[in-house]
């Protein structure tokens, strides 16, 4: 969204209550007659704080952002992260998102005002700012908003202030995180499951892609090796069946799999698993070659989870 002071606009908007017990240093008191503020006898600086004084009243108070023009200069520089510069994006925020009516401009100032100071081209305006105290929130603190302005003819031209990019709500975070989680792990059962399709149909391209440049099985470590590794297998298995010491299917089953998240891109899996030949019908009932327990470390590297290494038999699981 194009966005003016938004967060000038909470900040300012605040009470002047006398905060509770928890204000830790002396609160921070408005000035009795802010008019008065924004008085100068160097003409100068006179027109440029009574143009402060019009922006707060006329724009920020009454919401005439009809007459923005009058005091903002067509490019008006924002140097705030959750606002938009130009003329054209304050009236747009004012009018079309935040749909702020206009009213009367009052005689006085609502704001309250703790000091103005102004030098050659620039006017501050110190405000009183009243916040949660965290964790309370039926106490409140109080300390200090700034908004900075630098003129060009009377007009603002340049701004700056205290704010800062919200942070996300705990709970929101969370939701977050769990969501993210929940595609890690489907991307990751989805690794595994290429991981032993590419291993029974020994197809060596497949299964040596499913693993990090330097990743290993065992022993055999870097993706060239892995290529080999299943490229070997498979000229094997060709061999034993063709002299009849193999028959049947080769089939890899990964149970009880658990997934650990290290870290946002790194997981740890932890699983059972069993390598049986055969079984496609009763003539070649299954048999088991091998069992054990695995663990393995993925990755995600450039967006896609990778296996970094595989061990299927752990000494400390």
């Amino acid at each position: 969204m194009r966005i003016l002071f938004a967060a000038a606009m909470a900040a300012l908007m605040c009470s002047t209550a006398v905060p509770a017990a928890a204000q830790l240093n002396d609160p921070v008191v408005a000035h009795p007659d802010p008019e008065s503020l924004f008085t100068s006898p160097d003409p100068k600086l006179h027109r440029n704080k009574q143009a402060a004084l019009n922006i707060i009243k006329v724009l920020l108070e009454a919401n005439q952002w009809d007459r923005a023009s009058e005091f903002l200069t067509d490019r008006y520089i924002q140097h705030n992260p959750l606002a938009a510069s130009g003329l054209d994006a304050v009236i747009h925020y004012f009018t079309q998102v935040a749909k702020a009516k206009p009213t009367p401009v009052l005689e006085r100032t609502q704001r309250p005002i703790v000091a103005v100071q102004a030098e050659g081209d620039f006017v501050t305006v110190l405000f009183v700012q009243t916040l949660p105290v965290p964790g309370k929130p039926d106490q409140t603190y109080t300390t200090t908003w700034f908004d900075t302005w630098r003129f060009v003819d009377g007009k603002a031209d340049e701004h700056w202030d205290p704010a800062t990019l919200p942070q996300p709500r705990p709970q929101a975070a969370a939701a977050d995180t769990a969501t993210s989680q929940l595609a890690d792990r489907a991307a990751i059962d989805r690794l595994m499951w290429d991981y032993v399709r590419a291993a029974d149909t020994t197809d060596a391209d497949r299964y040596a892609s499913v693993f990090t440049e330097d990743g290993s099985f065992n022993s055999i470590k870097g993706r060239e090796a892995l290529h080999k590794f299943i490229a070997d297998l498979d000229a094997d298995q060709d061999k034993r069946r063709a002299d009849g010491t193999l028959t049947g299917d080769m089939r890899h089953f990964m149970t009880n799999q658990n997934v650990e998240f290290v870290s946002p891109d790194h997981a740890r899996v932890r699983y059972y698993w069993q390598t049986v030949f055969g079984g496609a019908d009763r003539a070649n009932p299954p048999r088991m070659a091998a069992a054990g327990t695995g663990v393995d470390d993925v990755v995600r590297v450039g967006g896609r989870w990778l296996i970094q290494s595989r061990n299927v038999a752990p000494t400390n699981e």
